[in-house]
């Protein structure tokens, strides 16, 4: 079972991104501020998982740095630039246009963690080609859902409608589009750099609290700073704005961030990276039964190029893993400490510490 744990961890993580992709959609069409949004749910997440990180990792809990700090407060950084930029660029755009981008994740997040070697890639091996082929196939079939439509498949007891995000009217998509890609690039970089950041200190629960808190805070000034002179903006207004908050904050945050963080750990940035097109075959599944909205063959045939390729990139991490495990331990301990950063001397860790 814990070989597959990691697998069933993602599945279900993906699930319930594409049931929050749903509840926020409702919100922001009810008037929720995205500020608001970012704001309250890292909080709500800090609240729900302070009292297990503090229970749970009493004991175990490494020793906190100033260092460390501030790597975790860099690490909150992605999720504050990459939620407030993408829900801005959603505003200048399209929810479409939106959600075309988040299925590039897998292709920037491989790339980052190929670029500091938290990732092997050898595009002359067999699982190589497979992991970057399926990669590729994987988004391809996302952009498949997201731009193809072609024949409509209807829920017969009732009419189907589209919605749509009202702010979307405003265009700007020059502006739209850099503010769209800038949040996919730096939720890509949050997962391919918590590795180096939990080697340092291996408490998911603490770190989790931390960025969290840390997230909460950033957006927090962010928001004042750009909604000065509009308290109300803060304001929740209705049981679908509440909803969305708890449930994003509890459930994708404070429980979404560890199981991400456990599984990067046990698996790999990439191999979380390359689940996120599955949110999108969710999200038009539950678009479908619970708002009635339209399925249409393009949805189909990207489900299928998306399954396809996932299947193509797991093979090759797979293979990946297999070759590592039947390595000698003496070779396995070699290959690690080659793809890692060179270990810092306690005089070094002192000096940067003193510097910070």
């Amino acid at each position: 079972m814990e070989k597959f744990t990691p697998y069933v961890g993602q599945f279900v993580i993906q699930l319930t991104y594409a049931g929050m992709n749903v509840i926020v959609r409702l919100a922001l069409q009810d008037g929720l501020s995205h500020y608001a949004f970012v704001t309250y749910r890292q909080a709500i997440a800090t609240l729900a998982i302070l009292p297990f990180a503090y229970v749970i990792e009493r004991e175990q809990r490494p020793k906190m740095t100033w260092f460390i700090l501030l790597q975790i407060f860099l690490l909150a950084s992605g999720i504050t630039v990459s939620q407030n930029f993408y829900f801005q660029g959603v505003y200048y755009t399209s929810a479409t246009f939106g959600s075309a981008a988040l299925n590039l994740i897998p292709i920037i997040t491989f790339v980052m963690a190929t670029f500091v070697r938290l990732e092997r890639f050898d595009i002359r091996t067999l699982r190589g080609k497979a992991k970057l082929a399926g990669t590729i196939v994987c988004v391809s079939g996302a952009m498949i859902m997201t731009f193809y439509k072609g024949p409509s498949f209807r829920m017969s007891s009732s009419s189907a409608h589209e919605t749509s995000n009202p702010k979307s009217v405003n265009n700007n998509m020059a502006l739209g589009s850099i503010l769209v890609y800038g949040g996919i690039t730096a939720w890509s970089a949050w997962i391919a750099f918590q590795g180096p950041v939990i080697k340092r200190y291996p408490a998911y629960l603490s770190l989790t609290t931390l960025t969290c808190l840390f997230a909460a805070v950033q957006s927090g000034l962010v928001g004042i700073i750009c909604e000065r002179n509009k308290l109300t903006v803060w304001a929740i207004r209705s049981n679908i704005q509440l909803l969305s908050v708890l449930y994003s904050g509890i459930i994708c945050s404070a429980i979404g961030f560890y199981v991400q963080a456990w599984c990067i750990q046990k698996k790999g940035p990439v191999f979380v990276g390359v689940f996120s097109p599955l949110c999108t075959i969710s999200t038009a599944v539950l678009e479908f039964l619970l708002l009635h909205v339209s399925l249409y063959l393009g949805s189909l045939l990207g489900a299928f190029f998306i399954i396809l390729g996932l299947y193509s990139a797991l093979w090759g991490k797979a293979k990946d893993q297999q070759k590592t495990d039947e390595m000698p331990s003496g070779d396995k301990e070699a290959q690690a400490h080659a793809q890692q950063p060179k270990e810092k001397s306690p005089q070094l860790l002192r000096k940067e510490e003193s510097i910070v």
